[in-house]
C-alpha cells in the first residue's frame, strides 16, 4: 500500500512538472512572437517614414525647379487703353509682353530678379481678335506704368491663370518626372538608419533596391545576402503616390533578427529560465528524496528481516543446547556436556559479534568513536582471524592459502578494529562462494607501501554493484534474501575503519570468477 501511494505521488508530481514546464515554454514562445510583431511594426513604420521623407524631399525639389522655370518665362497680356483715358475702340487693344527672370537658392528664396516689359499692336494680334488692324507700334513703359496696368487686370483673368498654373504644376510633377529617377543610396542608407533608430530598432541590417517585379536588383547589396534581401518580408514602394512611373522597392533584411529580439528580451528570458530551473530542480529533488526514502524503507525492512533471521539461528541453537543439557542422561556424559557448552559459547559469541557490528555501525555513523593506536603485527592478526574461521572453511571442504611475504608487517593501528576488518573480509569471501572455497591471503611490500589482499573464487560482483558494496545496509541481490547471512553492514564498517586509520581499500571483481579486496597501508602507518 505504501509503495502504491508513493507511485501515485510520483506520477502526480511528474504530471504537475510537465504541465508547468509546458505552460512556461508556451508563455516564452508567445512573448517572443509578440516581440517579433512589435519589431515588424517598428520596421514598417520606419520604412513608411523613409518613403514619406523621400517623397516630400523630391516633390519640394521638383516644385522649386518648376517655379524657377516659370519665373524665367515670357508672358503676354491684353490691355484695354480705355483704362488709360483713350476712347477709340480700335486703338485701345495692345499686346503687353513681360519678360521676367529670377534666380533663387536651393531653399526657393529669390536672390536676384530682372524684369523687362514691352507692348505692341501687330497684325497677328489683330487677326486673333478679328479687328484686321495693321498697327505696328512698340513702346517702352516705365515700371510704374506697368505696375498700374497689372493692378487693373480683372479678377477672373488672375484666377484663371492661378488655377492653370497650379494644375500644370501638379500634373507636371508626376507626368514629366524622369522615369529613370535615380536614388542616392548613401542618403537613403542614412535616412533609413535614422528612422530605424527613431523607432528603437538598432539591429544590423542590409538593404537593396528592387525593380517593379521584385525579381532583380537596381541597387546590388552584398552578394552573400542577395537571396535573403530578395525574399525579405520588409519591402516598400519608394513612390507609392506616383502612378506614372514604374515603382522601385526598398527591401531591408536583418541578418541577426532572431538574436536581436532575444537580446532585447534577455531579462524576461533569464527570469523564465531561472524559474524553470528552480521548478525542475525542486520537483527533481522531491522525487529523488521520495525515491531514497522508498529505498531506505526497503533496505530497513530487509535489514530487519535479515537481522531477525541471524539472531533467530543462534538463539534457537542455544535454546536447543540448554534443553539437551537439562536431560539427566546427558548430564552424566561429560563429553556431551562439554560439547554443548562449547556450542553455546560459539553461538553466544556469534550473537555478541552481531550486536557489536550494529553498535559499531551506529557509532561510525555518528562519528563517536576513537582509535586505540598501537604497534601491531599484521601477519599475526591475519593468522588469528584465519584460525577463528577455519572450522567453517573445513565444514565446506575449503582451503585458506597464506602468502605473507612482506618483510615489513608492523603497522600503527587499533587491534580490535583491525581484527574485525580482516575477519569481515574473510567471512565475506567464505559466504559468497558457492563451490568449495579457496581463499588466498597475501601480503606484499611495494616500495614503502604494504598491501594485504584477500582473494576468493566466489560469485563475484558486477561493475554496477561494485560502486555500492561499501554503502550502509546495501547487499548484492542473490535472488533469496536469506541464502547469504548478513545485514549489509560488514563492508561499510570495513571501509569506515580503513579510512579512519588513514589507509585505503580497493576492490577488483568479476562476476562468476571471484573478488579481491586489497587494503593499502601507506608508509606513514608502517613501523
Amino acid at each position: 500500500m505504501y509503495i502504491k501511494n508513493i507511485s501515485r505521488v510520483v506520477i502526480l508530481i511528474i504530471i504537475a512538472v510537465a504541465g508547468l514546464v509546458t505552460i512556461q515554454l508556451y508563455w516564452i514562445n508567445s512573448a517572443i512572437d509578440i516581440k517579433e510583431e512589435h519589431f515588424a511594426q517598428d520596421v514598417n513604420e520606419a520604412l513608411n517614414r523613409v518613403v514619406y521623407y523621400l517623397q516630400k524631399k523630391n516633390t519640394a525639389a521638383k516644385i522649386s525647379k518648376r517655379l524657377n522655370l516659370q519665373r524665367q518665362s515670357s508672358r503676354s497680356v491684353l490691355l484695354d487703353t480705355n483704362l488709360l483715358g483713350n476712347k477709340s475702340p480700335f486703338d485701345n487693344l495692345f499686346r503687353l509682353n513681360v519678360y521676367e527672370e529670377t534666380v533663387s537658392d536651393s531653399g526657393g528664396v529669390i536672390i536676384k530678379k530682372t524684369r523687362n516689359k514691352t507692348y505692341s499692336n501687330d497684325s497677328l494680334f489683330s487677326k486673333d481678335f478679328g479687328f484686321g488692324l495693321s498697327i505696328n507700334k512698340t513702346d517702352k513703359f516705365s515700371s510704374a506704368e506697368v505696375d498700374s496696368v497689372n493692378n487693373t487686370l480683372s479678377w477672373f483673368v488672375q484666377q484663371k491663370n492661378l488655377v492653370n498654373d497650379i494644375f500644370d504644376e501638379l500634373v507636371s510633377v508626376n507626368i514629366y518626372s524622369d522615369a529613370s529617377w535615380k536614388i542616392d543610396t548613401l542618403e537613403l542608407d542614412s535616412i533609413l538608419n535614422m528612422e530605424l533608430r527613431e523607432q528603437g530598432v538598432k539591429a544590423k541590417y542590409e538593404f537593396g533596391i528592387l525593380n517593379a517585379y521584385k525579381n532583380a536588383f537596381l541597387f546590388a547589396p552584398k552578394l552573400s545576402e542577395r537571396e535573403n534581401i530578395l525574399n525579405s518580408r520588409f519591402q516598400i514602394n519608394l513612390s507609392p503616390d506616383n502612378i506614372y512611373i514604374q515603382p522601385k522597392y526598398l527591401s531591408v533584411y536583418f541578418p541577426d533578427e532572431k538574436n536581436y529580439i532575444l537580446k532585447t528580451m534577455w531579462l524576461i528570458l533569464l527570469g523564465s529560465a531561472l524559474l524553470l530551473i528552480i521548478i525542475v530542480f525542486s520537483f527533481s529533488y522531491t522525487l529523488i528524496t521520495i525515491y531514497r526514502q522508498r529505498k531506505l524503507s526497503e533496505v530497513k525492512n530487509d535489514f530487519i528481516n535479515n537481522m531477525t533471521h541471524e539472531l533467530k539461528t543462534p538463539i534457537s541453537t542455544i535454546s536447543l543446547a540448554c534443553d539437551v543439557m537439562s536431560d539427566e542422561v546427558v548430564q552424566k556424559d561429560s563429553v556431551k556436556i562439554d560439547r554443548y557448552v562449547k556450542m553455546i559459547q560459539t553461538e553466544n559469541k556469534r550473537l555478541s559479534t552481531l550486536v557489536e557490528n550494529v553498535l559499531q555501525s551506529a557509532l561510525i555513523e555518528q562519528g563517536n568513536f576513537n582509535l586505540n593506536i598501537e604497534k601491531i603485527d599484521v601477519h599475526s592478526i591475519i593468522q588469528q582471524s584465519v584460525k577463528n574461521i577455519s572450522l567453517q572453511v573445513e565444514k565446506r571442504q575449503g582451503e585458506i592459502v597464506l602468502e605473507l611475504n612482506s618483510p615489513k608487517f608492523i603497522v600503527n593501528a587499533d587491534r580490535m578494529h583491525l581484527t574485525n576488518i580482516f575477519y569481515n573480509l574473510i567471512d565475506n569471501a567464505l559466504k559468497y562462494t558457492e563451490q568449495k572455497p579457496l581463499i588466498k591471503i597475501a601480503s606484499q611490500l611495494q616500495g614503502d607501501v604494504l598491501t594485504i589482499s584477500i582473494s576468493d573464487n566466489g560469485i563475484g560482483i558486477s561493475k554496477e554493484n561494485q560502486k555500492r558494496v561499501f554503502e550502509k545496509l546495501y547487499r548484492v541481490s542473490t535472488g533469496n534474501v536469506h541464502n547469504v547471512k548478513g545485514f549489509g553492514l560488514g563492508l561499510n564498517y570495513v571501509k569506515a575503519l580503513v579510512d579512519k586509520h588513514g589507509a585505503s581499500i580497493r576492490l577488483k571483481s568479476e562476476s562468476g570468477v571471484g573478488s579481491t579486496f586489497s587494503i593499502v597501508f601507506p608508509a606513514e602507518l608502517l613501523s
